[in-house]
C-alpha cells in the first residue's frame, strides 16, 4: 500500500517511502537556507546536523527541545508528523492543516464508526494483526534481546489469542480476550527475562519514581519503559491515520468518546510486538547507565526496520476490507503483513 499526498507544492515523497521517525532532546530546531537543522550545545562545543526532513514521516521532539515557526512551516510543507514528548512520552501530535489528503479514508470509515456490529469486525481485523505481529516481531526481537530460544509458549498465547477473537460477539466480550492476551504477554516476557525469578511482574501504568529508584527496581524500570515506548507508537499511528485523512477520535475498539481513541486502536496493532521485549530486555541488562536512551533508540530503529508506517496502514486497509461483502474483499484487500 503507497499512500500519496502529492501536489504541486506538497510533499515530494510518498509517506510509505520515508525513514519512519527521528527523535531529539535539548536541541534547537531552525533553517538555515532552505535546510532544517538542529544544534546541541554543551560545555565545550556546539554541534549542528541536518534534519532530513523530506524523508521524514515523524519527528519526536523531547525534553528541551524547541523549534521556530519557519522549521514548523517546512516540516508541513513535507507532511511531516510531529510528536512532541515529555518525561516518559506525552501524547501531543501535531500535523499540518494544509496538507492535501484525499476522503476515501474517511468516508469508508464513517459507517464503521457508526455501527456497532461493523465496528467489532473492524476491531477483530486489529486484533488479528496483534496477534501476527507479535508471532513474528515479537519473537524475532525477544531472540535478540532476551536470549530467545523457544518461541513455542508465546506462539501459544497468539494461537489462543486468535482463537477467542472469532468467537466473542461484541466489544465488551474482545476487551476481556484483548486483556487476557495482555496478561499473558506480560507474564511470558517476565519469565523470559529473568524478572519472575525475583518478583512477579504487574502492569502499572504511569509509574512516577527518580532515575535512581528505576535502576534499583526492574519491574518499575519496564513500567516506565513501556509507558514511553507506547507514547512513541502512538506517534506512528497517528501519523498513519493522519497522511490516510481519517479523524484520530474514530475509534473502533477503545470507546467512542475516548480523544485520539482510533490512534490507541491502531496503535495496539504493533506496539506490545515492538515494546514489550525491548522494555523487559532493560531488566536482562541491567549494565545500561541510560536505559530509556538506549531502549528509545532500539525502538525507533526497529519502528524503521520492521516498517511500522507502512504495516500501520495496512491494518487500517484491512479494518475497512474486513466490513465488505466477499466480492468487494477480493477486489480491493490489502497486502498481509
Amino acid at each position: 500500500m503507497r499512500i500519496s499526498m502529492q501536489l504541486k507544492g506538497g510533499p515530494r515523497l510518498l509517506i510509505t517511502d520515508r525513514e519512519g521517525a527521528l527523535y531529539l532532546e535539548h536541541a534547537r530546531i531552525h533553517v538555515e537556507g532552505r535546510r532544517i537543522v538542529y544544534h546541541i550545545s554543551d560545555d565545550e562545543y556546539r554541534r549542528e546536523y541536518n534534519i532530513p526532513h523530506v524523508n521524514l514521516a515523524v519527528l519526536f521532539m523531547g525534553q528541551g527541545t524547541s523549534i521556530t515557526q519557519e522549521a514548523m512551516r517546512l516540516l508541513g510543507e513535507e507532511g511531516v508528523y510531529l510528536a512532541v514528548t515529555g518525561t516518559g512520552g506525552s501524547p501531543l501530535h501535531m500535523g499540518a492543516l494544509t496538507t492535501y489528503t484525499a476522503t476515501r479514508h474517511f468516508r469508508e470509515i464513517l459507517p464503521i464508526y457508526l455501527d456497532e456490529k461493523l465496528s467489532l469486525l473492524a476491531a477483530k481485523a486489529v486484533m488479528r494483526d496483534r496477534a501476527e505481529r507479535m508471532r513474528k516481531i515479537g519473537v524475532a526481537l525477544a531472540g535478540r534481546h532476551l536470549a530467545l530460544r523457544d518461541p513455542t509458549p508465546l506462539s501459544k498465547v497468539c494461537k489462543n489469542f486468535e482463537d477467542r477473537i472469532e468467537t466473542v460477539s461484541n466489544i465488551q466480550e474482545l476487551l476481556g480476550v484483548e486483556g487476557t492476551f495482555s496478561k499473558n504477554c506480560y507474564k511470558f516476557f517476565a519469565v523470559t527475562s529473568g524478572l519472575e525469578k525475583a518478583e512477579a511482574f504487574r502492569r502499572q501504568a504511569g509509574t512516577r519514581v527518580s532515575a535512581d529508584a528505576l535502576l534499583k527496581n526492574p519491574a518499575q524500570l519496564i513500567n516506565r519503559l513501556i509507558d514511553h515506548g507506547n507514547y512513541l507508537a502512538y506517534g506512528m499511528a497517528g501519523s498513519a491515520l493522519w497522511a490516510l485523512g481519517i479523524p484520530p477520535h474514530m475509534s473502533v475498539f477503545h470507546g467512542k468518546t475516548r480523544a485520539g481513541g482510533l490512534v490507541f486502536d491502531l496503535a495496539d496493532s504493533f506496539k506490545d510486538a515492538l515494546v514489550l521485549p525491548l522494555a523487559f530486555a532493560a531488566a536482562r541488562n541491567r549494565q545500561d547507565e541510560e536505559p530509556e536512551k538506549v531502549f528509545r533508540s532500539r525502538l525507533i530503529a526497529s519502528f524503521d526496520d520492521r516498517k511500522i508506517l507502512a504495516g500501520a496502514i495496512g491494518t487500517v486497509e484491512r479494518m475497512l476490507a474486513s466490513t465488505l461483502s466477499p466480492p468487494e474483499v477480493a477486489a480491493g484487500e490489502g497486502s498481509r503483513i
